[in-house]
């Protein structure tokens, strides 16, 4: 390789699931460890207009196998040319592959942004939690889709949510000194 010049090896775009990791690890190996640049990849060509959710969990996988950079899907792979929305639902799928590789990769640096959501969902603190998320603006919209939820608690299982009962349960423990 000449002094300057930049090389960057280019994937497959169809590779099954099974055989993403190999393929990764394989042209590392072979390149003497070039950037590695898949197109996806595609673990299965029957998800025609998901492609962007099947390319997203092969390029996870990818990702995390040692891949450099991800090329995103669009909804309309393989049957149109995508329109302005697809390749905003293609970007987040693959914005949401990369985060999950950089936790394999990078691990504490890379998690902590999922452990202070967590901390926010666990606390119910929704207007910290939504800003943090990788769509805030369609998170909010999916979150008051309904209104503004009243109940304290998920809004998937409102007043039944298991964590809130073990926790009303705990504090009920911590205000009786462990009385019942």
């Amino acid at each position: 390789m000449r002094a300057g010049v930049q090389v960057m090896v280019e994937g497959p775009g169809h590779v099954p699931l099974n055989e993403v990791v190999w393929d990764v690890k394989l042209m590392k190996k072979l390149t003497g460890g070039v950037p590695y640049y898949v197109l996806g990849p595609l673990p299965t060509d029957v998800a025609a207009p998901y492609d962007h959710i099947a390319g997203a969990i092969g390029a996870a996988l990818a990702g995390a196998a040692g891949a450099d950079l991800l090329c995103y899907i669009t909804p309309a792979e393989h049957l149109g040319l995508p329109n302005v929305r697809q390749v905003e639902e293609g970007a987040i799928a693959f914005r949401i592959a990369a985060h999950i590789a950089d936790i394999v990769k990078l691990g504490r640096k890379a998690r902590r942004w999922d452990d202070e959501v967590s901390t926010y969902r666990g606390k119910l603190m929704w207007d910290r939690l939504i800003p943090k998320l990788i769509d805030p603006e369609n998170a909010y919209r999916v979150y008051t889709q309904f209104g503004v939820p009243k109940v304290r608690a998920c809004t998937m299982c409102g007043g039944y949510c298991p964590m809130m009962l073990v926790m009303e349960q705990i504090r009920k423990l911590e205000t009786t000194g462990g009385a019942q």
